[in-house]
């Protein structure tokens, strides 16, 4: 990698994508970050590339993601949320090796480099033992995508348990924090993701939270993410209990109400909404422009990659497509379409959701999410040259509209090329799609003990027990 680069001729969207202030300027980087933004730069020993078939824009920030499930992708594409739940985290996520959770991530975090994200957070909800804490967070530093690693702290359902309560699962998370401290410099940074209150409740959430606290990192969570008649909201109950605070990214929020949004907004807390899972596995409507209007940061996320590709136009243009139907079926009702008047969310807000705003939600807002002087390199290259993307009356709007994984050429991270001419860097295309078959094909065989890649559900299963229990002992 040349430490000194000059992008030259592109139009670049600068500053704050929401603003959608594309320049004609040409884009100086020197030891990964951006040194200049003008015209006919030039520098003694900068290595020039001529990119004036380009768009470039800032490189997407997923702000949910739960990385390990990729080595089941296409398995919950008919799922609702609880066919996923128990599939997924009752059943597979149990016989996950370490080797898996590190295949998984690797080729998750690839999958999305490859797709124009250059940061994300991940949410590991798979650690059934230290190993696979190890092996998540070495997988996630390999690929080289910036980040939050989040360890989570989900007791799963294995047969055999290494850890037997929380204060070892604890214990476990402080021991990753101080051991390997060396993985977490520059690009990768610290989090914690509590287990759901609507499994364990406040009391073990509160416990979990303050790790989070006590290590001053990010806590990333599930957060009024489950319809239920009745059932209280949590964003209330974590204020009561004196837990809200703003390095908290809480994720989904789908029940959330405006009194809810408005404590969000009032401790600083962000979301991240995931339109492809929470439109079509029944999560409700996503909350991203709700929370955004309220004052609350938002970003978007593309969830689980057993379910979603990781391509952030798609999650861009079914947030925008599903709260514009939320929003314009009631004015339809009430007055018919030529007396509406206009739509509320607009391409630009979804732009800035994938970019800006997820970086603000996961505390990274200084390192990325926009281009801008002093801020790290991290950049997605669009060929603009094909006729799905001609002709561009609004370059942003064509972008979230039209442009697709196809389109993206080049990827920067911290000015590091990982793609390049429209493929990824070979050696991490080839180890990620190796470690994902493999582990895909040890999931299939191992399924099969207790009811195959679907497993049927017990009819001890439901709202009442989907915290308690494993398919080794009552399935």
């Amino acid at each position: 990698m040349t430490n000194h680069t000059i992008y030259q001729g592109a139009r670049v969207l600068v500053g704050d994508p929401r603003a959608g202030s594309f320049q004609d300027v040409d884009v100086e980087v020197v030891e990964g970050r951006i040194a200049r933004l003008g015209r006919d730069l030039e520098a003694e020993g900068a290595q020039v590339v001529d990119v004036g078939w380009a768009w470039i824009i800032p490189g997407f920030v997923d702000a949910h993601q739960h990385m390990w499930q990729a080595t089941m992708r296409g398995l919950t594409a008919d799922f609702t949320l609880a066919d996923y739940v128990w599939v997924i985290r009752r059943n597979h996520s149990g016989i996950h090796r370490a080797a898996d959770v590190y295949n998984g991530t690797l080729g998750a975090a690839v999958g999305l480099l490859d797709s124009g994200t250059t940061c994300s957070v991940d949410y590991n909800h798979c650690i059934v033992t230290p190993d696979h804490a190890d092996a998540g967070l070495e997988a996630f530093v390999e690929s080289g995508i910036r980040g939050v690693w989040c360890y989570g702290l989900y007791d799963q359902p294995a047969a055999t348990r290494t850890f037997t309560s929380v204060e070892q699962r604890i214990a476990d998370a402080h021991r990753v924090r101080n051991t390997r401290s060396s993985d977490l410099e520059d690009r990768v940074r610290f989090g914690i993701a509590p287990t759901e209150m609507s499994l364990v409740g406040i009391d073990q959430v509160a416990r979990e939270m303050q790790v989070g606290r006590d290590l001053d990192c990010l806590i990333h969570t599930h957060t009024n993410a489950r319809w239920r008649p009745g059932y209280p909201s949590e964003i209330q109950q974590l204020a009561q209990a004196g837990l809200l605070w703003s390095h908290q990214l809480h994720s989904h929020c789908n029940t959330a109400d405006a009194a809810d949004l408005a404590l969000l907004a009032e401790f600083g807390c962000k979301v991240s909404s995931t339109p492809e899972t929470e439109l079509g596995m029944g999560m409700g409507y996503p909350i991203a422009a709700a929370a955004d209007r309220a004052g609350v940061a938002a970003g978007l996320g593309t969830d689980i990659q057993s379910n979603n590709s990781p391509d952030m136009f798609t999650a861009m243009r079914l947030m925008l497509s599903g709260e514009r139907a939320r929003s314009n079926q009631k004015a339809l009702e009430e007055v018919g379409i030529y007396e509406m008047e206009g739509l509320q969310l607009k391409a630009a807000d979804v732009m800035h959701y994938a970019t800006l705003g997820g970086a603000i939600g996961l505390g990274l807002e200084s390192e990325c999410g926009s281009i801008d002087v002093g801020k790290a390199a991290d950049l997605v290259l669009i060929d603009r040259r094909g006729p799905r993307l001609n002709p561009s009356l609004d370059p942003l709007s064509t972008i979230v509209m039209n442009a697709t994984i196809a389109d993206v050429d080049t990827v920067v991270v911290g000015g590091e090329v990982v793609k390049c001419g429209g493929r990824m860097r070979a050696d991490l295309l080839e180890k990620a799609t190796r470690g994902l078959q493999e582990s895909g094909a040890y999931i299939r065989e191992q399924s099969q003990a207790y009811g195959g890649l679907v497993p049927p559900k017990p009819d001890w299963w439901g709202a009442d027990t989907a915290g308690s229990g494993a398919p080794t002992t009552k399935a």
